[in-house]
């Protein structure tokens, strides 16, 4: 049972607030400060910012604590509880009907929210949407990618099923979705038994009653770098057992022929990438964990077919999506 976190900044409750902002930290403080400035420095004023630390052990709660602004709702944990308890408490305490994600690595342009509350007033039958957005080093140095996204502005469950069997998550990230408060009321909070896909979960969740948005305009940047939880090793595994649990629930409401369809992208595609952190893993003569990737990616597809076409993807390259 996790310990209810406690209040430390109340902030002003604002009437009717178009968004709220919720952002779990812990130990962010190497780019935290330029996070959260982003987000004051906002050209839309009527929001709320509710942030939640995380048992942090580096100075990102000093610096919390000591930020004077009414926007902000400050909360802290007595003990590490985790991303999807921290999102679903801030999304409880939250009072506007859009609840936009936020993350302590990356940084907003300055009408990001303004443009993300214009889009779901113009999109009123969507659960949730993202944006594109800019791709940042450690330094935040701009990643120049010349590749075009002809996503459409929404997104049918259909299509949204063919993209997740293809790449996953949508979104890619948590810092550029924003969800309508009310899907949520249909399907649930995060699943706060999840370490990982926890936010692809919920995009699968919302995507079989909902429309999904896509913000085309690039509304932030988003840092890529070696300290962020996904790309911890040791985390691999969990990631791949959940994403299996993801499809598990995808398989059963995409039509058969979105579920044929996709299991072909799947199988060229990211059941490859999975293939391959069970080859690195024997690699290393973690036999332990290579096992574990062959009986999980063998609940879920024929390992002996996955291997042949692991192969043929090696030696043709993989087939790209085309929306």
């Amino acid at each position: 049972m996790k310990s209810k976190p406690t209040l430390i900044l109340p902030g002003s409750f604002l009437t009717n607030p178009v968004i709220s902002v919720i952002l779990p930290v812990y130990n962010g403080d190497e780019y935290l400060q330029l996070s959260v400035e982003s987000v004051l420095g906002q050209t839309l004023e009527n929001y709320e910012f509710l942030i939640i630390d995380d048992c942090s052990s580096d100075m990102s709660f000093e610096y919390l604590k000591n930020i004077n602004d009414p926007r902000i709702r400050l909360f802290r944990n007595e003990k590490n509880s985790g991303l999807f308890f921290n999102l679903n408490f801030l999304i409880e305490n939250s009072q506007a009907r859009l609840i936009k994600l936020w993350a302590q690595d990356d940084i907003m342009y300055p009408t990001c929210l303004q443009k993300f509350v214009d889009f779901h007033e113009k999109h009123t039958n969507i659960g949730f949407s993202y944006c594109n957005r800019d791709m940042i080093d450690e330094k935040g140095i701009i990643r120049v990618i010349n590749k075009e996204d002809n996503t459409p502005e929404t997104i049918s469950t259909e299509l949204h099923s063919k993209i997740a069997y293809y790449t996953g998550s949508i979104a890619g990230n948590i810092a550029n979705v924003c969800i309508n408060k009310d899907a949520l009321k249909k399907v649930g909070l995060f699943n706060e038994n999840m370490k990982i896909s926890g936010d692809f979960d919920m995009w699968v969740r919302l995507a079989e009653f909902y429309k999904t948005g896509f913000l085309k305009e690039k509304l932030i940047k988003l840092r890529d770098h070696e300290k962020q939880l996904s790309r911890k090793e040791e985390y691999y595994i969990n990631h791949v057992k959940e994403d299996i649990e993801v499809y598990k629930n995808l398989d059963r409401y995409a039509s058969p022929s979105v579920r044929r369809e996709g299991k072909k992208l799947m199988i060229e595609n990211k059941l490859c990438f999975y293939y391959t952190l069970m080859l690195k893993a024997g690699l290393k003569k973690n036999f332990t964990v290579f096992l574990q990737y062959w009986v999980l990616i063998g609940s879920y597809v024929n390992i002996y077919k996955l291997s042949f076409y692991f192969l043929k993807t090696k030696i043709l390259g993989k087939k790209e999506f085309k929306i």
